[in-house]
């Protein structure tokens, strides 16, 4: 069983990351692009990242005046029993649905690009069990996984960024701030659901122990500054190399950025494959992230049992292989994303006002 107790600031920031860097850089650059319909859509990603970040404020709030308790335990010690077990419930289902979407995306991905006759129930079977391996051994595991292949991650994306340079046209990008900045602004609307993990704080903070606020909040500001600025650099660069008119059209932006780069007479000539691989690991860090808060949800909210990860896996593989194609996957985003803010930032916000009410609280 994992060892580890405590987790530092720099392991904190690794988890955000590699919670919130999933299947978000590979969607978002189309649906940006629909609503905003400008080459300033970077912008609402800098807009989004404001919003969550006043939205980590009340996670970091829960997360000082209880240390030590998970999202699952605080609801019972503030709301009572009962309420805590619903807001439990409705937390456990979020996972499970963000949990398979992010599977279900991953996987259609996988059979486009490189295994297209392998049926998609192996696929995902395959990811899952490999998840369901890491989680066994607790959250400590999942923190070092994370930071071992954090590096991997980063190394690819800024490889593909500085490949991508010659491809891009600067004209594509300019002018900047020539659209209605409203339209700007209301592009958050969905660069603010890119930034998901960013609730795991409650998940995770089993393991921070008598952090003060201010270190947590800027441990929390940190991880959102640099995934913003991940997302802002692939941005600006797809804009550059395929335009926004292109970029509406295209289901997967990031992937095809990737195959127009070639190597021409290495042993790997097509870059989209090198660029996937290590996708694939930012895809695997967020999926096992939410599989755990669901693991960890039917622990307590039902009797402790070992039966626990293969029956959140079960339930995971079902709603994955529920719909037919992914653009019935697509289909559900806006009610995926209506459960996301009940669930992220209602749920939170009701749990620190009660809270505040009481005036109970674990901190010493």
């Amino acid at each position: 069983m994992s060892d580890l107790k405590q987790l530092t600031m720099l392991q904190l920031v690794i988890v955000f990351i590699s919670s919130m860097i999933g299947i978000g850089i590979i969607l978002m650059p189309r649906d940006l692009a629909n609503m905003v319909d400008s080459q300033d859509l970077w912008l609402s990603i800098i807009f989004g990242a404001v919003a969550v970040s006043v939205v980590s404020c009340i996670y970091v709030a829960l997360a000082v005046r209880y240390p030590g308790l998970t999202f699952f335990e605080m609801t019972s010690t503030i709301m009572g029993k009962f309420i805590g077990f619903l807001f439990n419930f409705f937390f456990t289902v979020y996972s499970l649905i963000v949990a398979a979407y992010i599977l279900r995306v991953t996987g259609g991905i996988i059979k486009n690009y490189l295994l297209d006759t392998t049926p998609l129930y192996v696929v995902v079977g395959s990811f899952m069990l490999v998840s369901m391996y890491l989680i066994y051994n607790g959250a400590g595991d999942i923190v070092r996984f994370f930071q071992l292949y954090f590096p991997i991650m980063m190394v690819m994306f800024i490889v593909l960024c500085l490949l991508s340079i010659k491809n891009l046209d600067f004209n594509n990008v300019r002018p900047v701030l020539q659209n209605n900045i409203w339209t700007t602004i209301s592009g958050a609307q969905i660069t603010f659901f890119s930034f998901l993990g960013m609730e795991l704080l409650l998940i995770f903070s089993k393991l921070i122990k008598k952090k003060k606020a201010k270190q947590l909040l800027i441990t929390m500001w940190t991880s959102i500054g640099l995934t913003a600025l991940i997302y802002v650099v692939f941005h600006i660069i797809s804009i550059g190399v395929l335009g926004v008119e292109e970029l509406k059209e295209i289901t997967f932006p990031t992937i095809e950025m990737a195959k127009s780069i070639e190597f021409q007479g290495f042993f790997f000539e097509r870059f989209e494959l090198i660029f996937l691989f290590g996708w694939l690991t930012t895809a695997y860090t967020s999926f096992t992230a939410y599989m755990y808060a669901l693991t960890l949800g039917l622990k307590n909210m039902f009797t402790p049992s070992e039966w626990f990860l293969p029956v959140a896996g079960a339930l995971i593989v079902a709603l994955t292989l529920y719909p037919e194609g992914l653009t019935e996957v697509f289909h559900y985003s806006t009610q995926i994303q209506l459960i996301s803010v009940a669930a992220i930032v209602v749920l939170p916000a009701l749990l620190l006002i009660v809270s505040l009410i009481r005036g109970n609280t674990y901190a010493t």
